[in-house]
């Protein structure tokens, strides 16, 4: 491996003006773009057709234009030399210059082999370079030589871990921004090959942290919808995050990516319009995460249908109309026959009031007909005495109420659900009108059970539209990969005008043609139940790591928690080499898992970094954290690069968050450390509990008197251990530990 060029001239000079046509090219594409996009807001009087169709093609370049902006940062970034002649220049995006390809998209077949090639298989490749750029001016050249001899080949293979290693290490020394950013120009072989599995596929990915896991599933999300954009241009992809901080972490990514049209949720926001404003113990969140609950929520809904000891009289007109026992109970089995709750309760209330109406016509002289039958008809539905005797027949209720009543009636619940024990029955007794994260899976099987719907759109879309969309994106000479086209897709009409996520997130049965997972360990059997009926064909990504499981419903095993749900037809795909972290923070991790017996794999990091770890005991570990957490500061955190993060347990986040943020202020001053930590979810200065830190990565981590595993019980100790090997596992560049004089904490 080396930087020097493979040719006799200057490589760096040759890259540049290649790197400059191709920014060229870019440039002429976003002045067309910005061209065409000015010119149709311009355009006047028209009627109300050519109105839409103005807004429909105003929307697709705003979209485009978009794309553009969050790809021009490092357009490109590879190159491949064929053996047989030819290059291939690999970058963010495809770009065509007339009719020749001077730019392959990263997902694209033909790129595949800068990612994929090695000393012992080169696909045909005679070397590939690693472009590194800033501000459009080449700064950095990195190749690897791959037609080489098998004895080359072996010798080159046991030199380095990784190839590409140089470039990914480069990538690793840069300071961290608040946001996760791409890896596509840094994608190691194992991550490629998961990246491009294909979309029938279930893919469990298990990995350590660092390992790039997260990263791999939002590129691989990326990679299928360029490549089954037919297929998934209708229905789209979900990403399922862990929390509102790791989605604001991620949310850059994507975009950068040429992708737009990703509906990105936790789990606590899948149902419209329902909002979560409780917080469940952990025991709750594992009862209700218990499949056995679709059968208590089927038991109380049965429980709606009855058959009062006294029914009521009903007088009309005088005339009274007695209802039998046996009457009722006929009319009520014929109709659960006919559906969901709600369909049945309509065909129950129907069958009552024809009852009700013959039994009437049979007491009074004469054939009601006509105008007299109708208006008679009126009358038994909208009387008060009928509304109240059936409603007493068959509840009219909603998954709310039926929620609401469960959990506030001991002695009900108990009853519905024999198998729960006392604890288990107090631990899900709440107030009316709370929703917790664990409540969300439990409204949407009550909703499916009862019929209950929440304005779902119709999202089928029309021969001619589909044309219309295809014709547009030929408008340029540019790669069908720079756009998604699911938006152009959208109805013509006004009040469609709506992408593919805004219309998914709206409709509670929307079905998404691929499902990804982050932080997939912590799913409850309930919330996967939840997701498969959200997928067309089964199709997920499936991200975690069993290591870092910190709920009492959460997976231990793979194995056990998914074949329930998929059966065999799926496939574990490990990652064991630790990109993130320095090796002698991955170490010190790991040995720290296997005694508490996390079932952890070995950890393989990369790269050694000095001065990386530090432990230290005093007797005032907020005091000399804090301390830490500036000096931390001073040595990563430069210009809008950098990151440091004090983590400490939930009880302590806000006291520390006032600490720090005097100490900063007498470091750095008022203005300075304004700047640096009120950025929100890109605060580059940030004070984070040990409970919401997962998945995101800092330079530096100050983890200071951090809580004790419990001695209590073996699961919960487990859970403790399982936050503390997150929280260890956070830095790119150093960890401090900062205990209490004789904590007994680690090894």
């Amino acid at each position: 491996m080396t930087n020097k060029g493979m040719g006799s001239s200057d490589p760096y000079e040759l890259e540049q003006k290649r790197v400059d046509r191709i920014y060229g090219r870019f440039d002429e594409v976003k002045k067309l773009v910005k061209e065409r996009l000015s010119s149709t807001r311009t355009q006047k009087d028209l009627n109300l057709t050519s109105m839409t169709e103005r807004d429909s093609f105003a929307a697709m370049y705003e979209d485009r234009l978009s794309l553009l902006r969050a790809g021009e940062y490092r357009l490109v970034f590879g190159k491949l030399a064929m053996k047989e002649g030819g290059e291939r220049y690999i970058g963010r995006m495809g770009l065509l210059e007339g009719q020749e390809p001077i730019l392959l998209d990263w997902r694209t077949k033909a790129a595949s082999a800068f990612y994929e090639a090695t000393f012992l298989d080169n696909m045909g490749v005679r070397f590939r370079r690693h472009i590194t750029t800033q501000n459009r001016k080449v700064i950095k050249l990195e190749d690897e030589l791959l037609d080489l001899t098998p004895a080359e080949s072996e010798r080159e293979l046991k030199e380095g871990l990784l190839s590409g290693e140089g470039a990914l290490l480069a990538s690793l020394e840069e300071g961290r921004t608040g946001k996760m950013g791409d890896i596509v120009s840094t994608i190691q072989r194992e991550q490629d090959k998961i990246i491009r599995m294909p979309l029938e596929s279930t893919v469990v990915v298990q990995g350590a942290p660092g390992t790039g896991k997260s990263a791999v599933a939002l590129h691989r999300a990326a990679y299928l919808l360029y490549t089954y954009r037919e297929k998934l241009q209708n229905s789209g992809v979900l990403i399922i995050g862990p929390s509102q901080a790791f989605i604001h972490y991620i949310d850059d990514v994507l975009p950068c990516l040429g992708e737009t049209d990703i509906l990105i949720r936790t789990m606590s926001e899948m149902l419209p319009r329902v909002k979560v404003n409780y917080s469940d113990s952990p025991l709750a969140s594992k009862v209700k995460g218990d499949l056995r609950m679709v059968h208590v929520l089927k038991a109380a809904i049965q429980r709606c249908i009855r058959v009062p000891k006294q029914i009521p009289d009903i007088f009309l007109n005088g005339v009274e109309l007695k209802l039998r026992r046996e009457e009722i109970e006929r009319a009520q089995e014929m109709a659960k026959a006919a559906g969901p709750y709600e369909v049945g309760r309509r065909a129950f209330l129907d069958s009552m009031c024809s009852l009700l109406f013959n039994k009437y016509e049979s007491q009074v002289e004469g054939i009601l007909s006509g105008e007299d039958a109708d208006f008679i008809r009126l009358r038994i539905r909208t009387n008060s005495q009928v509304r109240y005797a059936l409603n007493l027949c068959w509840l009219p209720i909603s998954s709310r109420w039926l929620l609401d009543d469960l959990f506030s009636k001991p002695a009900k619940l108990k009853a519905l659900a024999p198998w729960m024990s006392e604890e288990e029955v107090a631990s899900l007794i709440r107030e009316k009108g709370k929703t917790s994260e664990g409540d969300i899976p439990l409204l949407d099987t009550a909703m499916d059970l009862l019929g209950e719907d929440l304005v779902p759109k119709n999202t089928k879309r029309k021969s001619d539209e589909e044309e219309f969309a295809k014709a547009t994106m030929d408008l340029f000479g540019v790669s069908s990969s720079l756009v998604s086209t699911s938006y152009l897709l959208s109805s013509l009409s006004p009040s469609e005008q709506k992408s593919l996520p805004e219309r998914a997130a709206e409709d509670r049965k929307w079905q998404f043609g691929h499902i990804i997972v982050d932080e997939a360990q912590e799913l409850t059997p309930m919330q996967w139940r939840m997701l498969k009926k959200r997928s067309t064909s089964y199709s997920f990504t499936i991200v975690g790591d069993i290591a870092q499981t910190t709920s009492l419903a959460g997976t231990r095993s793979w194995k056990k928690r998914l074949s329930p749900v998929f059966g065999k037809d799926w496939v574990l795909c490990p990652l064991d080499i630790d990109y993130r972290n320095p090796k002698e923070v991955a170490e010190k991790a790991w040995e720290f898992a296997q005694k508490e017996g996390l079932n952890s794999g070995e950890i393989r990091a990369v790269r050694s970094v000095k001065d990386s770890l530090e432990e230290i005991e005093c007797d005032d570990p907020q005091e000399e954290g804090v301390k830490k957490l500036v000096k931390c500061a001073k040595e990563f955190v430069h210009s809008s690069r950098g990151t440091v993060a004090l983590i400490t347990g939930k009880k302590l986040e806000r006291e520390m968050r006032e600490k720090v943020q005097s100490a900063l202020e007498r470091e750095f001053g008022k203005a300075e450390t304004e700047k640096l930590t009120q950025g929100g979810w890109k605060s580059q200065i940030a004070v984070r509990s040990i409970e919401d830190i997962k998945g995101i990565e800092y330079d530096a981590v100050v983890l200071i008197d951090p809580p004790q595993p419990s001695e209590k019980n073996g699961e919960e100790r487990k859970i403790a251990a399982s936050r503390l090997y997150v929280a260890m596992t956070r830095p790119t560049q150093k960890l401090v530990i900062v205990k209490r004089k004789g904590a007994r904490l680690f090894i």
